[in-house]
């Protein structure tokens, strides 16, 4: 083998060790932390653009979700 064989193994086995660290370090910080999640528009919102904001109906809907329980 040449040298410069050797040295482009070398470098390219030295890469490959860097991908997992950060392979191991990326999955450790998901493990830990939890992964990110992207908030996907309402179907409803999107199919309805002429409709009514959905923040419209939300104060009578936590009203009746935080309606006080009466005892039996």
């Amino acid at each position: 083998m040449s040298e410069l064989t050797l040295l482009l193994l070398r470098i390219g086995f030295l890469v490959l060790m860097w991908a997992f660290v950060f392979s191991v370090v990326y999955s450790l910080r998901a493990d830990l932390f939890g992964v990110k999640v992207r908030r996907m528009p309402d179907a409803a919102a999107a199919a309805a653009p002429g409709a009514a904001p959905a923040g419209a109906a939300a104060p009578a809907a936590a009203a009746a979700v935080t309606a006080p329980v009466t005892p039996a």
